[in-house]
Parts: C-alpha cells; sequence; structure tokens
C-alpha cells in the first residue's frame, strides 16, 4: 500500500468521528506489520503538515486526540489477543505530544523486546534522556532507536541523522552508536554524531573524553581525542581525522549562538550544524572576516540575508546546501 493511501486513512482517523467497529479495525492495521515503513513514512508526514500549520493550539489538539486513540491499541481486547497481537506486531507507530510538539515519538513493540524510535522534524530539535541516563540532543529531521531498558552488556543504539550524545559513564558496558555505514563506541563521554542513510559522508565529532570508530574496511577501530574529527567517505573508504574547536561542531544542541569578533569560516561551520545545510563557498569568499551577531529562533533566509548585510556576501540557496560568492 503507498504512503498516499495510508497517509488518508490516518487523516481520516485523526479527523473525523468513527464508528467503534471501524476504530478496532483501524488499530489492528496500525499494528500489524505489512507496510510498515510506508506507515512510519505517512506518520511522518502528517507530523510534519500539523507541525507546519499557524493554529498550533489546533493540531496539539489533533495529535492529542490521535496519540490517546492509538495509545489504546489493544486494550479493549481479551488479555490473550492483545499477547497475540505484540507478538504478531513489527511495531506500533504512536504520536506523542513531547517537549512542545517539537518531535515525533514511535515506540515500537517486538515479540522479544521494546524499543523506542524518536524522530524529529525538519527544523526541530529535540533533548532526551535514555534508560541508562544518558542525555541526547537530536537535530532536526533525525531518528533515534534504542531499547526501552539497557539490559545486555552493550548500550547500543542507532542513529539516521545528527545528534550529541552526553554519555552517562559505564564501564561495565560501552556505549555503542550504530550510524549504518560506521559505529562509535565509548565508555562515557560527550561527541557529535552525524548520517543519514543513503549519504555518501559520515562524521563523528569528540568534545571531551575518548571513543573509537569502526568503518568497513578498518582493520582496528580508531581512537579520537578531544577537539578531533573524523570525516568517512563511504565511497572511496577514505578517512580524514583533523583538530577543530569542537564546540563550533557542537553549538547547535544551545538555544542560541552568538558571535564575537568571529571568523566567517568558524560562523559558517556553526551555522551548518544549527540549520542542517551545507555551505559551498567560492574562492574569493573571504573566510577571514570577523562578524559579530547573535542568533536564536531566527530562520535560515532570515540569518543569510543577514549575514548578507554584514559581511561582503551573497547567496543563494538550493534545496539544503548554500553558496555563497563575494559580493560584487
Amino acid at each position: 500500500m503507498k504512503t498516499t493511501r495510508i497517509r488518508e486513512l490516518i487523516n481520516d482517523f485523526l479527523h473525523n468521528e468513527m464508528p467503534e467497529d471501524v476504530q478496532h479495525r483501524f488499530r489492528r492495521w496500525m499494528l500489524a506489520p505489512e507496510d510498515r515503513e510506508a506507515k512510519d513514512a505517512a506518520l511522518r508526514q502528517v507530523w510534519n503538515d500539523l507541525l507546519s500549520r499557524p493554529s498550533d493550539q489546533d493540531y496539539r489538539q489533533k495529535l492529542s486526540v490521535l496519540h490517546r486513540r492509538i495509545e489504546s491499541l489493544g486494550l479493549d481486547r481479551p488479555a490473550k489477543r492483545r499477547f497475540s497481537l505484540r507478538r504478531l506486531a513489527a511495531a506500533a507507530a504512536l504520536l506523542a505530544l513531547l517537549l512542545g510538539g517539537e518531535y515525533l515519538f514511535l515506540q515500537s513493540l517486538h515479540e522479544r523486546s521494546a524499543s523506542v524510535c524518536l524522530v524529529t522534524a525538519h527544523g526541530s530539535k529535540g533533548e532526551f534522556v535514555l534508560p541508562d541516563g544518558t542525555h541526547v540532543w537530536l537535530n532536526g529531521n533525525s531518528r533515534l532507536a534504542y531499547p526501552k531498558a539497557f539490559d545486555g552488556k552493550k548500550r547500543k543504539v542507532r542513529l539516521d541523522g545528527n545528534a550529541f550524545f552526553q554519555v552517562r559513564k559505564d564501564a561495565s558496558r560501552p556505549f555503542i552508536v550504530d550510524m549504518d555505514v560506521m559505529q562509535v563506541q565509548v565508555l562515557g563521554t560527550e561527541f557529535d554524531a552525524r548520517h543519514r542513510i543513503g549519504d555518501r559522508f559520515a562524521e563523528t565529532v569528540l568534545k571531551s573524553g575518548s571513543i573509537q570508530v569502526s568503518a568497513p574496511g578498518v582493520e582496528r577501530p580508531i581512537p579520537l581525542q578531544s577537539n578531533q574529527r573524523l570525516f568517512f567517505d563511504v565511497e572511496t573508504g577514505k578517512i580524514q581525522i583533523s583538530n577543530i574547536h569542537a564546540e563550533d561542531y557542537c553549538s547547535w544542541t544551545s538555544r542560541h549562538l552568538i558571535f564575537s569578533n568571529k571568523p566567517l569560516d568558524e560562523i559558517l561551520i556553526n551555522l551548518e550544524n544549527w540549520y542542517d545545510v551545507r555551505f559551498h563557498c567560492k574562492d574569493d569568499v573571504d573566510l577571514t572576516e570577523k562578524l559579530s551577531f547573535h542568533l536564536e529562533y531566527e530562520p535560515l533566509e532570515e540569518t543569510l540575508y543577514l549575514l548578507s548585510r554584514i559581511a561582503h556576501v551573497e547567496y543563494y540557496v538550493r534545496n539544503n546546501e548554500v553558496f555563497l560568492t563575494r559580493k560584487k
């Protein structure tokens, strides 16, 4: 079943009162393992549509309704039937209004263990605490999956997107971030990780402590020290390690950015992570030019306009890439 049709069904369930028997059928269908990826994609689209509407009170009320309805999946059936559905279900998706409605919360019910998937909408960020006490900041358009309880010898999570981790130290159970093309293993530290499934590049930046990075073709895990960045080219297998100022890469977790007499090249690194975009500069752009300004909740276009007024640059945007040239 196509995502568009699933989205229509979810919207019908969200916005209309349905007879009880229809609601039961919808709930059973949501729990069924068929078309799981399409269902998740449709739910994310519904979330983004509601999130972009000007009347936040309206979408919050409607998301609350959907949350309550889907959360009650199986509650009105005999216990034996509920257990059977949980065993057969690949996942049950729930929309939850957490942290002011800034992200999508997906709860998966598996046969042996329960897992949670956090999904942020484009332009939204979320701060979370994992079962072991680890703090995670999830950047926009990202997914983080983890078990409801870290009851094994390892604390393993899966990341699709960008996240900053403040890992609670546990020497007996290493913390592992699986990014599909590479893994980051720590015991307790602060670091940033970024990779979206299908992208050519993956990277991690260590703010404090130590980490080890594993990737295909690498015989031994690569250790990193504070203020180092590892950049991995998936296609060529090439790995670059550079010394950087980690705060420039991790500042997106803050509520505001303050630049005081800071060079343009360092500002652009901050903005790349703040807005989840990539900057491309022509050779004639003076990256040493020092600027001072303050950002809080300004959209990308407004920030770029400000930049063009106070720096000698012009810009144009294509998808999630920003191109800068020297102002004529």
